[in-house]
């Protein structure tokens, strides 16, 4: 009997990286080979192709990056691999596995993972985040879930991932939602029915600009006037509370022509939609022309958008989408 087939890409990150014994902190060391390298178990599980894509820190990736990759993992599915799995850094891990999300048309599983220990440090958790995510990639129960992320013998689902703490090998947790299910003892366990999602277009055209801007004691909103004055394409304002934003704010707000979505630097919950009538509380950003992010998070929300936006739907699609997601 053959074993399945496992993809895995790297594309840099902590998981990746050592100082090899210079000073200067850690940097891009291992390649794909190297990661699987260090977990011997992988060959006994399945047949692996590992190959790096790229060897950035996280925080340098870029949307076009992001679209290499699905094609890539793609491609990988379509030469017989029943799952695939991406190594990252974590800065940005959470975006990036939201917007594969909204775009990942396939039923086999795609893992995200990475670290939060570098191979310089003692327990380093690189090899058992890859070893775990492999579990999850072969685990029937894994298709139809879209795009997971795996650390810490946690499966998460991409749509409610978020990286909490800078440290912790416990940063990730599923806001809001609670995680998808848990590695334990060599398989993977799910608590949870697949999390529904709507698969999105992806753009031919080239991706929209859309800034985020942080709600914040004492903002005059010059930020916004600046925005607006510029070539962005749209704007997502991280609001107060239930998504607030100061008098100041909302003057500069009303004089925007592009799309505007507004979310919570809280970190949590809903925004709302029918509470609160003062000047330049949600009541009065929504009648502005504005949307509510919903339960989404200002980083997501600017990914959302983004396609939104780059598909060419109407204002009034934004906020649909936007309700219903």
């Amino acid at each position: 009997m053959s074993k399945p087939k496992i993809s895995i890409g790297a594309l840099g990150g902590t998981i990746c990286m050592s100082a090899g014994g210079n000073a200067g902190g850690v940097k891009p060391s291992f390649s794909a080979a190297d990661l699987i390298a260090a977990v011997p178990v992988l060959k006994d599980m399945a047949d692996i192709k590992a190959e790096t894509i790229l060897a950035l820190p996280s925080g340098s990736l870029k949307l076009d990056n992001l679209v290499l990759v699905y094609r890539w993992a793609k491609e990988q599915v379509k030469n017989g691999a029943d799952g695939v799995v991406i190594t990252q850094g974590t800065d940005t891990l959470e975006e990036s596995a939201f917007f594969l999300n909204l775009i990942w048309d396939e039923a086999s599983p795609l893992v995200i993972t990475g670290a939060m220990r570098n191979a310089d440090n003692i327990s380093a958790d690189g090899a058992g985040n890859i070893y775990a995510s492999v579990i999850v990639a072969l685990e029937p129960k894994s298709r139809n879930r879209g795009v997971l992320v795996v650390l810490n013998d946690t499966i998460h689902s991409a749509k409610w991932v978020h990286k909490s703490n800078t440290f912790s090998l416990q940063t990730f947790v599923s806001v809001n939602a609670g995680i998808q299910g848990l590695v334990v003892e060599g398989s993977a366990k799910y608590l949870s029915c697949a999390i529904s999602r709507k698969i999105y277009s992806l753009p031919s055209e080239v991706f929209p600009k859309v800034a985020i801007v942080q709600s914040y004691l004492d903002n005059d909103g010059e930020i916004i006037k600046l925005i607006g004055g510029s070539k962005f394409d749209g704007i997502v304002i991280d609001g107060f509370g239930a998504g607030h934003v100061s008098f100041e704010m909302m003057d500069e707000i009303k004089k925007l022509k592009i799309p505007v979505v507004v979310s919570s630097r809280t970190g949590s919950g809903m925004c709302a939609t029918k509470t609160y009538g003062y000047k330049g509380s949600e009541i009065d950003l929504q009648n502005s022309g504005c949307v509510m992010s919903g339960w989404l998070s200002a980083v997501k929300a600017r990914l959302l958008l983004m396609i939104l936006i780059a598909n060419q739907v109407s204002q009034q699609e934004i906020k649909n989408e936007f309700e219903n997601f």
